[in-house]
């Protein structure tokens, strides 16, 4: 259990899966296969990686609940 709620094992699945998609598409803009036009362009970028960090880190901390390193 995680701050009241219990962490279930399809959703460390569908978070990892998410992030997985997160840092891939992070890395084909990264790559300039995918552009954007427009000046914002790095700024979504850059802040996008950032949130990416977040959510890692929550991840991990929902994994490491769900093994039972945390009480």
């Amino acid at each position: 259990m995680l701050g009241g709620i219990q962490v279930q094992a399809p959703a460390l699945l569908a978070g990892g899966l998410v992030l997985f998609a997160l840092t891939a598409f992070q890395v084909l803009v990264g790559k300039r296969v995918i552009r954007f036009k427009g000046k914002l362009h790095m700024r979504v970028h850059r802040w996008g990686g950032y949130s990416m960090v977040v959510l890692a880190a929550l991840h991990g901390l929902a994994g490491a609940a769900y093994l039972g390193y945390l009480g």
